[in-house]
Parts: C-alpha cells; sequence; structure tokens
C-alpha cells in the first residue's frame, strides 16, 4: 500500500513539473512573439495560471482520500489562489518588476539543473557533463537578463523569452533522460539480484548431490 502511493505522489510531482515546465516554454513563446506587450496583459495571465493552479491543488486536496498529514495540497492551493488573486486586482504591483521575476526564474532553473548535474556525478552517469553545461549556460543568461545590457525592453524581452523556451525545453529533455536512468539502473539491479539467486541455487544443489554420493 505503501509503495503505491509513493508511486503515485512520483506521478503527481513528475506530471507538475512537466506542466510547470510546459507553461515556461509557453511563456517564453509568448515573450518573443509579443515582447512589445505591456508587462500588466503578462501579469494578468499569471494571475489567471496561479488562480487555476491554485483551484487545481485544493479541489486535489479534497479529492484524495486516506491521506492525513502528508499532504500540504490545501496550504499550496490557498496561497496560490491568494497570490494570483492580487496580480489580478492590483497588476501594476508587479509589471514593474516583471523582468527581474524573469531572470529570477531563470536562475531557479540553472540551479536546479546543477542539482541534476551533481546528482549525476554522484551516480557516475554520463549525462552529468551535458547537465552541467546547460547550467552554466542558464545562469550565464540569467547574470546577462539582470544586467539588461541591451538598453530597449523589447530586446530584453526576447532575449527573457529565449531563454526561458530554452530552460524549459532543456528541463524537459532532462526529465526523459532521468526516467530511462532510473529504468536502466532498475533493471540493473533486479537483474542483479536474480543472479545472485541463481548462485545460491546452483550451490545449495551442488552441496546436496556430494551429501548423496556419500
Amino acid at each position: 500500500m505503501n509503495i503505491g502511493k509513493k508511486k503515485n505522489k512520483t506521478v503527481e510531482v513528475a506530471r507538475e513539473f512537466i506542466l510547470l515546465n510546459i507553461g515556461i516554454v509557453l511563456l517564453g513563446i509568448f515573450l518573443v512573439i509579443f515582447p512589445s506587450l505591456s508587462s500588466a496583459i503578462i501579469c494578468y495571465i499569471l494571475g489567471v495560471i496561479l488562480c487555476i493552479w491554485g483551484l487545481f491543488k485544493v479541489i486535489e486536496y479534497f479529492r484524495v482520500k486516506n491521506e492525513f498529514f502528508g499532504s500540504f495540497s490545501l496550504v499550496q492551493g490557498c496561497a496560490l489562489l491568494l497570490f494570483g488573486a492580487f496580480i489580478l486586482i492590483k497588476p501594476e504591483f508587479l509589471a514593474a518588476i516583471i523582468a527581474i521575476i524573469l531572470t529570477m526564474i531563470l536562475f531557479i532553473g540553472a540551479v536546479l539543473k546543477l542539482q541534476y548535474a551533481l546528482e549525476f556525478a554522484r551516480l557516475k552517469s554520463k549525462g552529468w557533463r551535458i547537465q552541467a553545461v546547460g547550467a552554466v549556460l542558464v545562469i550565464a543568461a540569467s547574470i546577462i537578463a539582470f544586467f539588461n545590457p541591451f538598453g530597449a525592453a523589447n530586446l530584453l524581452m526576447i532575449f527573457i523569452g529565449i531563454s526561458l523556451i530554452f530552460d524549459g525545453v532543456w528541463d524537459l529533455v532532462t526529465m526523459v533522460y532521468i526516467s530511462k536512468f532510473l529504468k536502466g539502473a532498475a533493471k540493473s539491479a533486479k537483474s542483479s539480484r536474480g543472479g545472485k539467486k541463481g548462485n545460491n541455487d546452483d550451490y545449495i544443489e551442488a552441496d546436496y548431490s556430494d551429501e548423496d554420493d556419500e
């Protein structure tokens, strides 16, 4: 029962991660295509997304049964709803710092990639170097966006949009790699246990045969 719950929780986290990165990619495409749109419109879109996400989290809390003190869906949902509603009511509060917030999203994505690289390195996976390169690229992009050498706001938004697209797509590809890596590790561990079991059986059989000969 616990294994099934852990598996469902893992699937749920993976689904949210995929949806989050798809949203980041779509946001990046939006910024590239419509860089001249006011930041207030972006804030309205973000507010609606947060409200919908929060509503789903609240519904999820009341839908899931037999799970006590282990779920924070209600708290997460209410926080997302509150923040989304605040953005919709006062978009000008966020519009003034929208570029900084998007830069922070880039930086958080870079830290996430760096963590993946360290985990892959500990597992002695060949993919850790590629993941480290992705982390360095996104860190560089976030630093460039923070100092804004472009001058024009439209060029900054286009650059941030391209960086967000790269960040989201890279994370989605990384998740596919992690899934394949974990499946391969599970198969290797299973075959290893099977081989050990077979060796024990052979030993028992051989020992039994020697006793019969005596």
